[in-house]
C-alpha cells in the first residue's frame, strides 16, 4: 500500500499479442482473483515481467485509420514497383533491340572475313604457282646449260654422244676372183 499504485487491467481487455515473447510452454501461475494467470519465468519463482507489447492498441477507429494509412503506404509502394517494372521493361527491349543488332553484326563480320580469307588464299596460291614455275624454269635452265657445258668441254672423239665414223679403208674388193 505505500508503494506505487500498479493499475490492474481485466484480462477481457487483453488479447492475443503475436509479438509476445512467451512461448505456450511457459507456466502460467494464478496470481489473483482478478488476474487468473501469469506467465512464470523458467529459472525464477516471481512471475516473468514481459515487455510492452508493439501491437497498437485496440480501438476500433484508430485501427481503421491506421488499416487506410497501411493500404495507402501498400498502394503507394505497388504503385513504385509497376513503375519500376515498367521502366525495366524498357531497358529490357533496348537491351533486346542492341543484341538483335550486335548479332546482325557480327553475322555480317563473319561473313565478310570468310571473303576476306579466300581472297588471301587465292594470292597466296598465285603467289606459290608463280614461284613455283619460276623454280622450275630456272632448274631447266640450270640443267640446259650444265649439258650445254658439258657437251662444249668433252673433245669431239671422247664425247658423250657416240657417232658412226666413216671407214677409210676401201672394202675388200671380190672382183678378182672368181
Amino acid at each position: 500500500p505505500h508503494g506505487p499504485h500498479v493499475p490492474i487491467v481485466p484480462i477481457s481487455l487483453w488479447s492475443p499479442c503475436p509479438h509476445s515473447p512467451h512461448s505456450p510452454n511457459i507456466p502460467m501461475v494464478p496470481v489473483s482473483p482478478h488476474v487468473p494467470t501469469v506467465p512464470m519465468s523458467p529459472r525464477s519463482p516471481f512471475p516473468a515481467v514481459s515487455p510492452p507489447c508493439p501491437c497498437p492498441p485496440v480501438c476500433p477507429q484508430a485501427g481503421l485509420a491506421q488499416c487506410q494509412r497501411q493500404a495507402e503506404e501498400v498502394t503507394e509502394l505497388m504503385r513504385q514497383n509497376v513503375a519500376r517494372a515498367m521502366e525495366r521493361e524498357g531497358h529490357l527491349e533496348r537491351l533486346q533491340s542492341r543484341a538483335r543488332d550486335l548479332r546482325q553484326a557480327s553475322q555480317a563480320f563473319t561473313r565478310s572475313t570468310r571473303v576476306v580469307t579466300r581472297h588471301q588464299r587465292r594470292g597466296q596460291r598465285r603467289w606459290h604457282l608463280v614461284a613455283l614455275g619460276l623454280g622450275l624454269f630456272l632448274l631447266l635452265l640450270l640443267l640446259g646449260l650444265a649439258l650445254a657445258l658439258a657437251l662444249a668441254r668433252s673433245p669431239p672423239g671422247t664425247g658423250g654422244v657416240p657417232t658412226p665414223r666413216a671407214q677409210t679403208e676401201p672394202p675388200p674388193s671380190t672382183a678378182g676372183t672368181g
